[in-house]
């Protein structure tokens, strides 16, 4: 094997340059000594890293560049380090157990391939009375957090690459039970309501003061799509599995929800996604990485895919997983951060789309990060490159050892399933040229070995077992095949020779709060450094672009109830959306007083105008003193408050049935509000919407099988008045 000169550069930006064997970025040194040693150089002093040989039976990858021999050997010590004495990958030297999404997204970008038995069986624990558990999340988890369907990618990356029919039973079971739960609990507009993935820290990526209530009736781009994705993932396991007629409702959900994706987070005359929508339907103004990259990784963008993903903002040091960068928070986790693992998902998508410029991008923001820190760390700031300089942080994190995995396999490799096959499509820039052998790759019943020479998009030739072939094997293949590829050299500039300065993540305004003597009729609101302009909009609708910092309503007869929002804009930049400020007419709001609490056969009166609520059979129904109403459409919530645990952690957000003269009218959420233990900090829950005829009412609020949570045990709350407000 022919080696390249170890110093000879393959990729330089502003900051870092990246050799055969090696990163320099300032006073920082790594070099590789062999395929599992490095040496890092730091202030602090010189250092030897070694890793341990990989598993027997794992496949094996070798290379000319020293660097890649390292970065694989590293990634696959780190995902086998993860596996727990129960055969269950955890998701991080610092994070114990096993979690939904982070085994999702890491089967999906390699960890199928390298530890197949391990993410089935992890996929398998994140299962429960036949239905996938939502990770803990804002409010309590599910079904302020809806992101538990990320568990389709990894269940179908394991079919495709490991087939079985009862692993295909097991994901068609799981996946329509998880459904039917969803459909019965969430108002789907389609579009699926519910906070963006993995992006649970609230306060770093939503306004500050936005409630998990108000979260959990936003739509958010990233979930969005993964509901896209499963339900179409759902239609191909049925029609496998020889189901076509169970398929097509699936398949046809899939497809409204992904016209409505396109129809409603694509922002207008741009290429452009938004990265959540508010309650109201108004679209915010970050764009999320993670949501981007899985547009185009499922097809919804189109033609426009290559577009999409040059528009996403950047750093010298990778793609942030969100911009721009919240102001209000200074601390660096979500907020002012890379994940290697979404870069990844990121350089997927560029592969997938053959783009050489966007993979080498990724590909250098990875290598420099698993080198300089000797790990795959969770995150590292997006302005300074340090992993130190976030809050909160792992060493090998399980869907970046993963991603890294990714890099080889769907990159180098090309490796994509279509339809009953496997293709090799390599997208290989001028930076990572050489030579690269894949060994003992298993898939379903076959065992490669794969050559590949040279750099490019276009495969020139390909011998199979010494015979000329083309870059597609079928998926029913068995034995040990020797697959040779040779790629054409693509036009780009060699490596080393562009300078990267990709710098166009930045910093947005800090979000419109509003004054203290504001009132629905005077709107006024803090002035924002840095805004020569306000948009005023209500109900989703924009009611005035002004540059001052108030505006007086008028409020037309037949408009019950808005909601107005204020956004800051100025010289390029923007500002999320401001809280809502309520405007509720005259004779439009109603308010009924909890009466008794009960299941009919043991019921005792409220007092102190406030009820407990559990899943006991003496507080599983509240029932609220009757109201006369007028025929009308309302909106109707709860003054309610969940102290069990904190607003950002654990599965017991409270969930309970509204009826209304003995019929069931919807679900009402009530998320975790305050911290722990404080049953004295009440809040309203989201507003759910219904028709009402005209007559004397009674409303309850019942704890019914439709109500059980993540938790399955703890569902508590307490709740005051019953709102109800006319809308139209």
């Amino acid at each position: 094997m022919n080696r390249l000169p170890r110093n000879s550069v393959r990729y330089r930006s502003r900051n870092f340059r990246i050799t055969a064997s090696g990163v320099r970025e300032g006073n920082l040194d790594a070099e590789v000594l062999d395929t599992r040693a490095l040496r890092l150089t730091t202030p602090d002093g010189v250092r030897e890293v070694h890793v341990p040989e990989a598993p027997q039976g794992t496949p094996g990858f070798r290379s000319n560049l020293p660097i890649l021999n390292f970065a694989y050997a590293l990634a696959m010590h780190e995902l086998h380090a993860n596996c727990d004495e129960n055969g269950l990958l955890k998701a991080g030297a610092a994070w114990s157990g096993a979690w939904t999404r982070d085994i999702a997204y890491a089967a999906m970008l390699g960890a199928d391939l390298a530890a197949a038995e391990a993410c089935r069986r992890t996929l398998k624990s994140r299962v429960k009375d036949g239905i996938i558990i939502q990770d803990t999340g804002t409010g309590g988890g599910w079904p302020i957090s809806t992101d538990r369907v990320s568990w389709a990618l990894g269940a179908w990356a394991c079919y495709l690459s490991g087939g079985g029919s009862d692993w295909l039973e097991f994901c068609i079971s799981t996946l329509c039970n998880t459904l039917k739960q969803d459909d019965a609990v969430l108002r789907c507009t389609p579009l699926v309501p519910g906070e963006t993935s993995f992006l649970d820290w609230r306060e770093q990526s939503y306004p500050i003061g936005m409630s998990p209530a108000q979260i959990g009736e936003s739509y958010a781009l990233s979930t969005n799509v993964l509901h896209y994705l499963c339900r179409k993932i759902l239609a191909r396991m049925l029609t496998e599995a020889g189901r076509p007629e169970e398929a097509k409702p699936y398949a046809a959900a899939a497809q409204e929800l992904g016209k409505a994706i396109n129809t409603r987070f694509r922002r207008p005359n741009s290429s452009k996604y938004t990265m959540y929508l508010t309650s109201d339907g108004r679209q915010d103004s970050h764009t999320d990485a993670l949501g981007t990259a899985l547009v185009v990784f499922s097809g919804l963008a189109g033609e426009d895919s290559v577009r999409v993903l040059q528009m996403l903002p950047r750093t010298v040091y990778g793609t942030p997983v969100f911009t721009p960068f919240n102001p209000d928070v200074k601390e660096a986790y979500h907020n002012l951060a890379i994940w290697p693992f979404v870069e990844a998902i990121v350089l997927l998508a560029q592969a997938d789309q053959q783009n050489m410029e966007g993979v080498e991008f990724s590909a250098a923001a990875m290598l420099r990060s698993a080198l300089l820190n000797a790990t795959n760390k969770e995150n590292y700031h997006a302005l300074t490159g340090r992993a130190d300089d976030t809050v909160s942080n792992s060493d090998a994190q399980l869907w970046s050892a993963a991603g890294m995995l990714g890099l080889f396999y769907h990159a180098l490799l090309g490796l994509q399933f279509e339809h009953d096959s496997i293709v090799f499509s390599p997208c290989i820039p001028a930076m990572l040229e050489g030579n690269h052998w894949f060994t003992g790759l298993r898939i379903r019943n076959m065992v490669l070995d794969v050559h590949i020479n040279g750099y490019g998009t276009e495969v020139a030739s390909v011998l199979i077992n010494g015979h000329p072939a083309s870059p597609l094997i079928a998926l029913s293949t068995e034995g040990h095949l020797q697959v040779e590829l040779q790629l054409i050299p693509s036009m780009e500039q060699p490596a080393g020779r562009r300078n990267v300065t990709p710098l166009t993540a930045s910093h947005g305004l800090a979000t419109p709060t509003w004054c203290d003597d504001s009132t629905p009729t005077c709107l006024r609101w803090n002035s924002v450094p840095g805004a020569t302009r306000y948009v005023v909009s209500y109900n989703g609708k924009t009611a005035r672009r002004t540059t001052k910092t108030s505006f007086y309503t008028t409020v037309a007869s037949r408009m019950h109830y808005r909601q107005y929002r204020v956004q800051a804009l100025g010289k390029g930049k923007s500002s999320a959306l401001g809280l809502p400020m309520e405007y509720i007419a005259r004779g439009a709001f109603f308010s009924a007083q909890p009466h008794l609490i009960g299941d009919g056969s043991e019921s005792y009166p409220v007092e102190n105008a406030q009820a407990w609520l559990d899943t006991r059979p003496c507080t599983s129904i509240t029932t609220y003193c009757k109201l006369t109403l007028p025929a009308g459409s309302y909106g109707v919530r709860v003054c309610y408050c969940n102290a069990t645990a904190s607003l950002r952690d654990s599965d017991t957000c409270a969930i309970r049935e509204l009826w209304m003269d003995g019929k069931p009218l919807g679900v009402l959420v009530m998320p975790h509000n305050t911290e722990p233990n404080r049953w004295d900090d009440y809040t309203l829950s989201a507003m759910l919407e219904c028709s009402i005829p005209a007559g004397e009412h009674e409303f309850s609020l019942c704890y019914t099988p439709r109500c059980t949570n993540m938790n399955g045990g703890v569902n508590q709350c307490m709740v005051r008045q019953l709102e109800i407000i006319r809308l139209h």
